[in-house]
């Protein structure tokens, strides 16, 4: 089968007929022979040895021609045998050679109907008749050739019989000639139909496979464009999240310290307050891009829902004061103990629209309500709203709301703020959880927004853990950890957060430094690596350890958030995952996990 690429732009394509350019008919050319090559070469070789075999029918008749008519027909298959050689030896087309054997069979029969006269022509007008439905099952001919070939057959059988006796041209015709010179003349017909059926079937089959290549090369190039845009978003969120941990981070210690002055307060919380809304709109951006490229999958892990929304509850209270707006909550009491799905995803669709809903409320209330819609026996159905009475959404901005990086109201004093990607992250996790986001606003009344989830649940409750922030400073002082990054400002924090609560440590500045430390001493409880660093990284430096046969903890620091790094680290010796920026009591609730573990173990 010709593998050649087709070029098909310029192809014009009618209702009634195809116009191929010149660059298909070639392909076409080299495709119609390597198909039709067994069907010509069956075609020479019947003809090579049954046209001799034909001339034993006179012999069966005790016809005393017999020897003259075979020694004719062993002359033509003499001729057809050294078109096969020529075509087997110097690569003639199978097509060619097919040609010029009908010819030659046309002329030796025209030569034999010429010179020998039969007393009877039905046989053979029967045979030959025979033969041409042969011909015109097996061969598929262009229409040139099949014209050709009727125009010698309907000229020289004629005029060969009409030369030995007009009289056996009539008896010819008159005993199955008829029938045969009818047959040769629709010839060219269905040959013409046959080539034309197959070229047409080859132009949409080859048609279809250019297409498929385009659309294959599209797709690499998407998929190529794709993981750039991964990379540069991981290298990216390396970039800015490495500084943001250190920033936000120290903020948080700064916090804990007997600061000298009111103004220095207000100063460090408005450094925490720019800073935790510089790290809401990297993750904003990062969380849609992992949202939309699908490589989010919801966590499922039972949480206490009354537990949920009073946290919730708590952390816009202050916001709600600050605005002298009226927060309600309005959660049914009806609730089972446990719910049993992403508890932080499902956090950040609602604080997104209750966040949206106290921005652009500015008097009056906002109000989020839960009530149960529907329960089986594993499964509950919640309706969610999120109410306010602020300035509403105007009718035609409501349909794109939801699209990325749109707001509805984009005042040039930047009055409301915002990067416009809450809405769209909000539609894109409840599309996680089977869901979607229903829109309700008068312009100057104020908005609903409604969503439905399906909840698994449980009637037992929750266990309460034990706090991690009030564990005793000492808690651990036989452990020793090591702290590897290469970046001073995250390896100042985290060393810091250690030193507060009494644990020691070590600290290494890349991954060779690292697993050098590690061979010298090997009695640490616990190793914190950044997974890029120069000289060497994270994955090799953990890989090193590894095969020495060690199982001491290991917690990956990594700026990226992205799942497959993760995968990638679990799936390379890591113990844990812990992602910058991190907030100090997600740090110690890692450090403290894997410690007490140790403790245990010892």
């Amino acid at each position: 089968m010709y593998i050649g690429r087709l070029n098909i732009k310029n192809e014009k394509v009618s209702l009634d007929k195809l116009e191929y350019s010149s660059q298909f008919n070639d392909i076409w050319k080299t495709e119609h022979d390597i198909k039709t090559q067994w069907g010509n070469r069956i075609f020479c070789f019947a003809h090579l040895i049954g046209y001799p075999i034909t001339s034993f029918l006179y012999y069966f008749n005790h016809n005393p021609v017999f020897l003259t008519i075979l020694k004719i027909q062993l002359l033509a298959s003499a001729i057809i045998a050294g078109l096969l050689f020529f075509h087997f030896y110097k690569k003639a087309p199978s097509r060619v050679i097919a040609f010029y054997t009908f010819l030659t069979i046309i002329v030796f029969h025209s030569l034999i109907l010429a010179t020998i006269p039969h007393t009877s022509y039905d046989r053979a007008s029967f045979n030959m008749t025979l033969a041409l439905i042969f011909i015109t099952f097996i061969l598929c001919w262009p229409p040139k050739e099949s014209i050709i070939c009727t125009v010698m057959v309907l000229l020289l059988f004629p005029a060969a019989l009409y030369f030995l006796s007009p009289d056996s041209l009539l008896q010819f015709i008159r005993e199955g000639g008829f029938f045969l010179f009818l047959g040769q003349f629709l010839f060219p017909f269905v040959m013409n139909v046959k080539y034309s059926n197959d070229k047409r079937a080859f132009y949409y089959r080859y048609s279809l496979r250019e297409k498929n290549e385009l659309l294959e090369e599209q797709i690499k190039i998407s998929q190529e464009a794709t993981k750039a845009k991964t990379d540069f978003l991981s290298m990216m969120s390396h970039e800015i999240r490495t500084p943001l941990n250190g920033i936000v981070g120290i903020v948080h210690l700064l916090l804990k310290e007997d600061l000298r002055s009111d103004f220095q307060k207000e100063m460090i919380q408005t450094l925490l307050f720019s800073s935790n809304h510089l790290m809401t709109v990297v993750n904003d951006i990062m969380d849609f891009n992992k949202i939309n490229s699908n490589y989010v999958k919801l966590e499922v892990k039972p949480f206490n829902p009354a537990l949920f929304f009073k946290s919730l509850e708590k952390t816009f209270i202050p916001k709600a004061d600050e605005k002298n707006l009226n927060l309600i909550f309005e959660i049914a009491d009806s609730l089972p103990p446990q719910l049993i799905s992403d508890e932080g995803r499902l956090n950040q669709v609602i604080t997104n629209l209750i966040h949206n809903a106290i921005k652009f409320t500015e008097k009056g209330e906002v109000k989020f309500s839960v009530k149960e819609q529907d329960r089986q026996d594993n499964s509950i159905k919640l309706l969610f709203h999120i109410t306010d009475t602020g300035i509403g959404i105007p009718e035609d901005k409501q349909s794109v709301i939801f699209d990325l990086f749109t707001q509805a109201h984009t005042s040039g004093d930047r009055q409301y703020g915002g990067s416009g990607l809450g809405l769209a992250i909000s539609k894109e996790i409840l599309r996680l959880f089977g869901s979607d986001i229903q829109l309700s606003s008068v312009q100057g009344e104020g908005s609903d927004f409604s969503f439905e989830i399906d909840f698994n649940y449980s009637m037992l409750p929750i266990i309460k853990s034990y706090p991690v922030k009030d564990l005793p400073l000492s808690l651990y002082p036989d452990c020793k950890v090591l702290v590897v990054d290469d970046n001073y400002t995250n390896l100042l924090l985290a060393t810091t957060l250690l030193k507060r609560k009494s644990i020691y440590f070590e600290t290494a500045e890349n991954g060779k430094e690292a697993y050098d430390k590690y061979k010298a001493s090997q009695d640490y409880d616990l190793i914190l690596m950044d997974l890029k660093m120069p000289v060497m990284d994270g994955f090799e430096a953990t890989n090193l350890i590894r095969a020495e046969g060690s199982t001491v903890p290991i917690v990956a620091l990594t700026a990226s958030t992205f799942e497959d790094e993760k995968e990638r680290a679990l799936s390379n010796g890591f113990t844990g995952y812990l992602v910058k920026p991190f907030l100090p009591l997600d740090f110690y609730e890692m450090v403290y996990t894997h410690l007490d573990k140790k403790t245990i173990e010892k």
